[in-house]
């Protein structure tokens, strides 16, 4: 694989609502049967839903990405990360449009996701604001340490008590904040934004009555105080919170739009080109054109070149060779984790291949 896959709207229908910023983001208009359920666009998706009916796997001209993975693995993804990671880019590309606010959940980590869930991957994850309504909010972490009894109190309660016991964080267009798995979180109403997260998102759903989920898809068929368990309880501090949050808007030139810790399970680069082209190394890249327009061209003969402009979101394969960017645009290239970084545990059977609410 050596060309430049241009990405189709896949939206599978969610319990919660937006959509409208997505497809005004992708210059699309607003289906005459929109049903106001579909908040995610999956990008480069190895990934089905853990509910709601399955979906969301990408398809590419002809077959599914999983399909093209495993025929051309070196091609997509390189031979580094192959012998590293295997046939599989342990990373799942979102756009999210927060049209309510999303419930207050949590992701459990690897080691309880090993243990429990008979699955290589947890869900730490990260978001990159692209837009957000003046007042936009999100919360994350707990602002006081909270015991195991509360916590379960509070679930059964299903009140205002859980967001109120989170950290907000007012947010606008240029932050960016990583997510650790375990942390309790919840995005607010108005948030248009690139998520980065491992592949299978498995969900906690702290707060699920107020959005018509049964316990048994809120708490991944677990029982409730197992599921609980793989909550973070502890107090996250200022500090704490001051070192999971970036403004990707600060980026010259190529540099990393988020905390070094997220390495470990994903990279995002950002690339922004004001007239003197930038070239930046070959990598299996969800590419989201977020600002401006230019040109996209790539060190393989049969790669080609293409304009670019915002809304626009590409896949491009680590076959193509170096990436050569033009014009005055500004690009965030989601990649899965450095080649350096360690493979996700063993013990149970690795897939990209099950997800839930995000």
């Amino acid at each position: 694989m050596t060309t430049v896959e241009p990405l189709v709207l896949n939206t599978p229908r969610r319990f919660y609502r937006g959509g409208e910023r997505i497809l005004a983001f992708r210059g699309l208009p607003v289906p005459a049967d929109f049903d106001g359920h579909r908040p995610e666009d999956w990008l480069a998706s190895t990934t089905h839903l853990f509910a709601e009916g399955g979906g969301g796997v990408t398809r590419l001209d002809g077959t599914d990405l999983p399909s093209a993975l495993e025929a051309d693995p070196e091609g997509w993804l390189g031979a580094a990360h192959v012998a590293r990671h295997g046939v599989e880019p342990g990373l799942l590309t979102k756009l999210l449009d927060s049209g309510e606010r999303l419930p207050v959940h949590s992701h459990p980590d690897r080691a309880f996701a090993v243990r429990h869930l008979d699955c290589d991957h947890g869900k730490t994850e990260a978001w990159i604001i692209i837009g957000a309504e003046p007042g936009a909010t999100v919360w994350v972490g707990f602002r006081d340490g909270i015991a195991a009894d509360e916590l379960a109190a509070l679930v059964e309660a299903q009140d205002e008590r859980l967001l109120d016991a989170l950290n907000p964080i007012a947010v606008t267009a240029g932050d960016a904040i990583l997510v650790p798995a375990g942390q309790p979180h919840a995005i607010g109403e108005g948030v248009l934004l690139v998520e980065l997260q491992e592949p299978t998102d498995f969900s906690v759903m702290l707060e699920h009555a107020r959005f018509g989920l049964d316990e048994d898809h809120a708490f991944l068929g677990l029982p409730r105080p197992t599921a609980l368990a793989s909550v973070t309880r502890d107090r996250l501090t200022s500090d704490g919170l001051a070192r999971l949050r970036r403004r990707w808007t600060e980026v010259r030139g190529a540099g990393s739009a988020l905390p070094d810790e997220a390495a470990e399970f994903f990279r995002a680069q950002v690339v922004r080109v004001d007239g003197e082209p930038v070239v930046v190394d070959a990598a299996f890249a969800v590419t989201v054109v977020v600002e401006g327009r230019g040109r996209l061209s790539t060190e393989h003969p049969n790669g080609g070149g293409r304009h670019i402009a915002a809304g626009d979101v590409l896949l491009v394969p680590h076959g193509a060779g170096e990436v050569r960017l033009e014009g005055h645009v500004t690009v965030i290239r989601c990649m899965p984790p450095s080649d350096a970084s360690p493979p996700a545990p063993t013990g149970a059977p690795s897939t990209d291949r099950v997800s839930g609410p995000s």
